[in-house]
């Protein structure tokens, strides 16, 4: 009889050991996400706070950066699994052969609206046009990023030289100072620091152009911005892509049914006014978000145009498509 009780003793604990074991299979998965400080980072938050990433068996650690180069430089050296930024340098990484892939296209740039980027003056610079740029400083976030590109592609369209407009970088909160101060004469901007500069009394602000593509009304529309990871990563995760895929489209839904919540969200996590909040546009994809060659090709066009991109690539190669 001793000798079965400690039979079913050593069973209990293999057993226990075994489940304990087992236990991670169905724990979260932990992803870094490596995100810029826009309002892009509100369907994330809303995606945690439903619990939709739990849903999926994901838990998130959100990485807070300047650009899109760093959020890449982040995800190709293991720093994140995940990285969002414009889809402009990540055809640029994929250009210069960094295994990067985008598999999400998260928001879309459409003639008339939405647009997500804006090319604006300050009253002091003196600029009335896009032809009035030339001999003055304009601002992108980031020297290859969708700003960049924006700039280049207007004034190219407007029939001014890159080389007569000096180029700064600076990252999205302090351009209102730089404005501000007379830094710089113009900004490539996003909201929710666009909305701010338009209603700043200092500022004073013009607005030259919007869309990242100045032929933005004859391609109808293109992916802005996406979710991006090493191709490797996707690979051997694809079920975790599909599930994040999943929360963020969940939360997107949502706060498209709610934008009071959308707002609420700005107001705490921006400290925005509710004055200001109220004026931010809720426009977030609420249908496909497989990332599709079609949606890509426009912007390595842009780039070829503007000599960000030395010749065409293949769109297919930039991309993952991930079916959630």
């Amino acid at each position: 009889m001793t000798f079965f009780i400690r039979l079913a003793s050593l069973f209990a604990v293999v057993l226990a050991t075994i489940l304990g074991v087992a236990a991670p299979a169905s724990a979260q998965q932990k992803l870094k996400i490596a995100l810029l400080r826009t309002t892009a980072m509100i369907p994330i938050i809303d995606a945690e706070k439903m619990g939709y990433f739990k849903r999926e068996g994901i838990e998130t650690e959100i990485i807070t950066l300047n650009n899109g180069p760093a959020a890449l430089s982040a995800v190709v050296s293991g720093s994140a699994d995940i990285g969002w930024a414009a889809t402009m340098p990540v055809i640029s990484a994929v250009a210069e052969k960094q295994p990067i892939r985008a598999f999400l296209s998260n928001n879309f740039e459409r003639w008339p609206e939405p647009l997500y980027t804006h090319l604006i003056v300050s009253e002091r610079s003196g600029i009335k046009t896009l032809a009035d740029l030339k001999g003055k400083t304009a601002a992108s976030n980031a020297t290859n990023g969708g700003c960049d590109l924006m700039i280049r592609e207007h004034i190219r369209a407007a029939g001014v030289p890159a080389d007569t407009v000096k180029m700064a970088v600076i990252p999205f909160p302090q351009m209102l100072a730089a404005l501000e101060l007379g830094t710089v004469d113009a900004v490539c901007i996003v909201d929710p620091f666009y909305v701010s500069a338009m209603q700043s009394p200092k500022i004073k602000a013009k607005e030259l152009a919007s869309g990242m593509l100045a032929d933005l009304p004859k391609i109808g529309a293109f992916a802005a911005d996406a979710y991006f990871a090493r191709e490797d990563w996707l690979t051997k995760n694809g079920k975790a892509a599909a599930g994040f895929m999943r929360a963020l489209l969940a939360a997107d839904k949502d706060l498209t049914a709610d934008p009071a919540k959308y707002r609420a969200l700005l107001e705490s996590e921006f400290k925005m006014p509710a004055a200001l909040a109220s004026q931010i546009p809720v426009a977030l994809n609420t249908t496909s978000m497989v990332a599709d060659v079609k949606d890509y090709k426009p912007v390595i066009e842009g780039l070829v145009r503007t000599g960000l991109l030395a010749k065409p690539i293949d769109a297919a190669d930039v991309i993952f498509p991930i079916t959630p």
